[in-house]
């Protein structure tokens, strides 16, 4: 007869990696997994982008150009420096200048009297938008309103404010500038008139004496005033009138809907961290591969209970790897010990005597059961202390001599006694039971088995218990050898 052979699991729980690595296939994994809720966390960024285009109130801008020719703001003479040889160059003003003009409080408190307009300085401030282009002297105003009628009338009054305030204000500052010149050609000539020599001589500009310099002074300002006064101040003018919008301004379409969808996927890994982060309850093999590669056996729901169909497989694994001792570990134990009387159960009908060592758990003394549980069982069932290596040492060779399989069972299996447990076991399954077991305990239970003498060969998915009649039970003589258990080493 061939005999199949199985070795020790290929596939561990976790691969063995640096503490801080983590395997790229993980996050695949999550996405994988969470691929409906990511669907629905971007369709739904999305339309929260969508809806706040769409409640975002309709805003118009009306566009009028302006020509703001550069006018001096200092004559280049200061009044008592006539004795300076380098003169300042006049100072023209700049296009910044000419826009804190625009967003004056004169003007936000012209443009504010008009309906559409009601609103605070700073906001007001905020709807007049300026552009200049490049190497002009053009100011592009832009004024924002709810509506095209109200914003073309704004552009109008912003333009009109502007203009009466830069003709007042240049106005004032060339007459300050014609005076200040004046003052200083007196100055001057009064230092002329002062000085000793003969006023007819030849006044050559090369000549370096102070009358010569004095009188060099005097024709400067003289050119700077006459060209002060013949010349009037340029208010500037409207180039472009301001028109009627045609179209609402953009909403930021692109922005919102980009950073609807960046919302969207910040709570779709929120919510992903807190489903992978917190324990789960496994109710279907695929949470099992989440943490772990191994064969699954799966369990269907039957009535009445019990395990007997998965019980009959496992049986015929147990007697095709010719074990000794097998040892089950369920999570919960209580699983776990269902399976292994069973399990003891059939392996007895199958003609080799089985004994169930059953490890105490903390506070359950460590006796035998009671004789009336005990009359109903075909195999024998011991309870053995789990601090004491030693002393289950001597009850698997006590059971091995009395019987030909031995079955292990353990309250915990991330306890140490299951580590030993496995270590003198021939076959190691795990136990998982449907709607009870957390993820977090099978995948460190498996991983602690792997990285142990003896790993897991497979993991047991049970199903929960269904009501109804129990299963009818076999007509085989219980204490009748079957053919196949007459083979060597059976038993």
């Amino acid at each position: 007869m061939s005999k199949r052979t199985l070795g020790p699991s290929s596939v561990q729980a976790e691969p063995p990696l640096a503490p801080d690595s983590i395997p790229v296939t993980r996050f695949a994994g999550a996405v994988r997994r969470h691929l409906a809720v990511l669907v629905i966390a971007v369709l739904a960024g999305g339309a929260l982008g969508a809806a706040k285009v769409a409640l975002t109130p309709a805003t118009y801008t009306a566009e009028i150009s302006v020509l703001a020719p550069p006018v001096a703001l200092h004559p280049g003479v200061d009044v008592g420096s006539a004795l300076e040889t380098d003169l300042k160059q006049p100072r023209d003003t700049t296009m910044d200048t000419e826009a804190q003009l625009v967003w004056s409080d004169q003007v936000l408190t012209e443009l504010a009297r008009h309906p559409g307009f009601d609103a605070s300085d700073a906001e007001l401030r905020d709807r007049i938008g300026l552009t200049v282009p490049t190497s002009t002297h053009v100011l592009t105003i832009g004024v924002r309103s709810g509506t095209p009628e109200s914003a073309r009338n704004g552009a109008e009054v912003v333009a009109d404010a502007y203009l009466k305030l830069r003709t007042q204000i240049l106005g004032r500052i060339q007459e300050r500038n014609r005076k200040a010149l004046e003052q200083n050609l007196v100055l001057l000539e009064t230092q002329l008139e002062a000085l000793p020599g003969d006023e007819d001589e030849l006044r050559r500009l090369t000549t370096r004496t102070r009358r010569q310099e004095i009188v060099k002074q005097i024709r400067e300002v003289e050119k700077q005033l006459s060209g002060l006064k013949t010349k009037q101040a340029q208010p500037g003018e409207v180039l472009r009138a301001a028109g009627l919008p045609e179209s609402r301004d953009d909403p930021e379409r692109d922005i919102a809907g980009a950073t609807g969808i960046g919302i969207g996927l910040l709570a779709w890994v929120v919510y992903v961290l807190l489903r992978e982060t917190r324990p789960r309850r496994i109710r279907r093999p695929a949470d099992l591969r989440l943490h772990s590669r191994l064969p699954i056996m799966v369990e269907a729901p039957t009535l009445g209970g019990g395990h007997r169909e998965v019980c009959r497989r496992l049986r015929n694994l147990v007697f095709d790897a010719e074990a000794g001792t097998v040892l089950v570990a369920g999570v919960p134990a209580a699983a776990g010990i269902e399976l292994a009387y069973e399990l003891a159960e059939l392996c007895t009908e199958g003609g080799s005597v089985t004994t169930v060592l059953r490890i105490a758990a903390d506070g359950e003394d460590p006796g035998d059961p009671s004789p009336p549980a005990r009359g109903h069982r075909a195999f024998t069932v011991r309870l053995v202390r789990g601090d004491d290596d030693r002393q289950l040492t001597r009850a698997v060779d006590r059971a091995g001599r009395e019987s030909r399989i031995v079955i292990i069972t353990t309250p915990d299996i991330n306890g140490a006694d299951t580590i030993a447990a496995a270590a003198a076991s021939d076959l190691t399954l795990v136990v998982v039971q449907r709607g009870r077991a957390l993820d977090r305990e099978v995948a460190s239970g498996v991983l602690a088995l792997d990285q142990s003498a003896s790993p897991a060969r497979g993991i047991v998915l049970t199903a929960p218990r269904l009501g109804g009649p129990p299963p009818r039970a076999s007509g085989r003589n219980p204490h009748r050898t079957p053919p196949r258990a007459t083979a060597p080493g059976r038993g």
